[in-house]
């Protein structure tokens, strides 16, 4: 009896609510039902102790490997080998998850300490303090889309460990320059950059039509720029005069708030056929993501 109403409970089910099981196969003048497990799915539970040793021991000795790469390292046991949801789940239980790594700069000694100098006096500072300030900078974006797929296995906390962290450098491809600022209630037209920023281009071009009127128009003002040759040029500094400027840290873009807008204007971005494309594309979101500013 108990073996009939199994069967009768598993035959009311849907093909969709078996999952991975076949349809049951009866032989004739038999009451038993075979359920065969289709090649390829995951049974739950089905790695050994060894098997749990290698997974954890590849994933925290090469934090980028991939599900892939682990399964292929796994010791040859026996068959099949454990599914690449079953070593997440190896590796979830453990505390180790998938994560995008922070992308940063490579920083010397000298950098670091030109860091902490900046931040100590400012760690006072109130949101009176920093209101005041107009964050600007310029950044590239390129037609050949960077997807970020490297991801790195760690715990929670452990996302500024030197050890899952990810350099990036930066590298000349086809694309469009911008520039553009920001402050706690405006910011500035988005500036095309053709060819290369001089000073020259970057007094006539950017500081003289859009910074100064920026400055003069909010009293008590203080302009942020990095240490790009044309921002700390003679001339740039001499249009400056008599303004506040941040002193900016080297190899710090990551202190300043503008990288995120930067960063969510790319990540709304639509793949597009040339720059053209690209520059009316990137108007268009700063103006929306900047819907009420000036």
């Amino acid at each position: 009896m108990p073996l009939r109403r199994n069967r009768r409970q598993y035959e009311q089910l849907t093909d969709f609510d078996r999952g991975p099981y076949n349809r049951p196969q009866r032989s004739s003048g038999s009451q038993k039902v075979e359920c065969t497990v289709v090649e390829g799915q995951d049974v739950p539970g089905n790695t050994n102790d060894r098997e749990d040793r290698a997974i954890r021991r590849v994933a925290t000795s090469a934090p980028t490997t991939s599900l892939a790469s682990i399964q292929r390292h796994l010791p040859p046991s026996r068959h099949p080998v454990p599914s690449r949801e079953t070593i997440r789940r190896r590796l979830t239980e453990v505390g180790l998850r998938s994560r995008r790594p922070l992308r940063r700069l490579p920083l010397t000694p000298h950098h670091r300490q030109c860091r902490l100098d900046f931040c100590r006096p400012r760690a006072t500072w109130s949101v009176t303090d920093w209101i005041r300030v107009i964050f600007s900078d310029e950044s590239r974006f390129s037609l050949s889309a960077d997807y970020h797929r490297t991801r790195v296995w760690r715990r929670t906390g452990q996302r500024s460990d030197p050890a899952f962290i990810v350099e990036r450098h930066t590298a000349i491809s086809q694309g469009v320059t911008v520039w553009g600022a920001i402050s706690w209630d405006t910011r500035s037209s988005l500036v095309v950059l053709q060819g290369t920023l001089t000073a020259r281009r970057y007094v006539d071009d950017i500081l003289t039509p859009i910074v100064l009127p920026m400055l003069s128009s909010h009293p008590g003002a203080i302009y942020q720029q990095d240490n790009a040759r044309p921002h700390t040029a003679r001339l740039s500094q001499q249009c400056l005069q008599g303004y506040d400027v941040l002193p900016w840290p080297t190899r710090s873009p990551d202190l300043s708030p503008i990288e995120n807008v930067w960063d969510a204007l790319g990540r709304q971005l639509q793949p597009s056929r040339d720059t053209g494309e690209l520059t009316a594309q990137m108007q268009r979101l700063w103006h929306r993501i900047f819907h009420r500013g000036s």
